[in-house]
């Protein structure tokens, strides 16, 4: 099957919108696109160095190889970028079925992700230490596999569900529990969105049908997204986001609101596009090193932009404010795709999936 997203059809020229033109460039995501992409999740969901720990060592005990301790996820540099590098895998196999490297993808998940590797993960989140570990941008991308594996045919995909789903069930209820407790958003434009976390989490719920998660996320954000107004765009982007903390918010109540509701919202969130104030959002940001692993991060925050701005565009009532956030949506997708391949490893191990949540969707 191929995909033919017809994305890059705009390249910005000029710094606001008020001068924006177009030129248009028409690029399709088909297989060979893919497999260029899906390469470097393949590269890495099972290559143990470089890896950064992300839970504290309370004893010697714990003094001992990360691949012993989490053996599904353990490539990819961390935790959550193996999780979401499973995810970019399957989802490559289910919209791409004739690609070529579907037998080595196909090996690697029989391998990570055997009920004896996912037995072992879900031993190590009921370590005290672990209550806390990757939430939830972790816990989020998890589930978001997990869903993607439901609505896969492939002979093994339900095993690999069943055996995965003590631990998305587990997460589910710890992150329900965390909202219990958790008295406003984390807004950053990194790993501790709140926004960014719930979209995919309702996205998997909805899919799930894990209706109690859905219900939280939905009553957290309305109780705590709905007041907030002027967001603060002329502070986007800080130096190292790889996600854009007004555009999350506002793709995460696209999702959850009626159309009357979040226009309603929306306006009062982000009151005009043509205050100067916007032009953050519609240039993409400069990268000055893309091989340094944070600033790096900048990249990936175009596809975070281009997929959000989409989602936002298409819960618009107003046809040009739609078409005006479509073509800067495009811009971004160009650009993080020129770039994407000159981040080296530090970018490499995280960058597909972003790339392809955004031009899968």
């Amino acid at each position: 099957m191929k995909i033919s997203h017809l994305i890059f059809l705009f390249l910005l020229i000029g710094c606001s919108n008020q001068n924006l033109e177009v030129k248009y460039e028409t690029i399709t995501i088909d297989q060979p696109a893919a497999r260029k992409l899906i390469g470097l999740s393949i590269d890495c969901v099972d290559k143990k160095f470089p890896y950064k720990i992300g839970f504290r060592f309370n004893t010697e005990d714990w003094v001992r190889p990360h691949y012993e301790i989490t053996p599904s996820f353990y490539g990819c540099w961390d935790w959550h970028s193996a999780v979401h590098g499973h995810w970019a895998m399957v989802k490559v196999i289910k919209d791409f079925p004739s690609i070529p490297e579907k037998e080595i993808i196909i090996k690697k998940l029989k391998i990570n992700l055997t009920e004896e590797n996912l037995k072992k993960e879900y031993k190590f989140f009921q370590n005290e230490f672990a209550k806390g570990f990757e939430r939830t941008y972790g816990w989020a991308w998890l589930m978001k596999l997990y869903s993607e594996l439901l609505g896969w045919d492939n002979e093994n995909a339900q095993e690999w569900a069943s055996s995965l789903k003590p631990l998305v069930e587990l997460l589910s209820e710890r992150t329900i529990a965390f909202l219990d407790k958790l008295s406003t958003p984390l807004r950053p434009g990194t790993h501790a969105n709140t926004a960014f976390s719930f979209s995919l989490m309702i996205e998997y719920a909805l899919e799930a049908n894990d209706m109690n998660l859905y219900n939280k996320i939905k009553d957290y954000s309305i109780k705590n997204f709905t007041p907030d107004t002027d967001c603060p765009l002329n502070y986007e982007p800080s130096g190292t986001d790889f996600l854009s903390p007004c555009l999350a918010e506002a793709a995460l109540m696209s999702s959850i609101l009626e159309r009357k509701e979040f226009n309603e919202w929306f306006k009062k969130f982000i009151p005009s596009l043509k205050e100067p104030e916007f032009n953050n959002i519609i240039n993409p940001p400069i990268v000055l090193d893309p091989k340094d692993p944070g600033i790096g991060h900048l990249i990936g925050l175009m596809f975070h932009r281009a997929w959000t701005l989409k989602d936002i565009a298409n819960k618009l009532n107003n046809k040009s404010d739609k078409n005006f956030l479509l073509e800067i949506s495009d811009v971004h997708s160009k650009k993080g795709y020129d770039i994407m391949f000159e981040s080296g490893y530090g970018g490499e191990h995280w960058l597909a999936t972003f790339a392809l949540y955004n031009f899968l969707r």
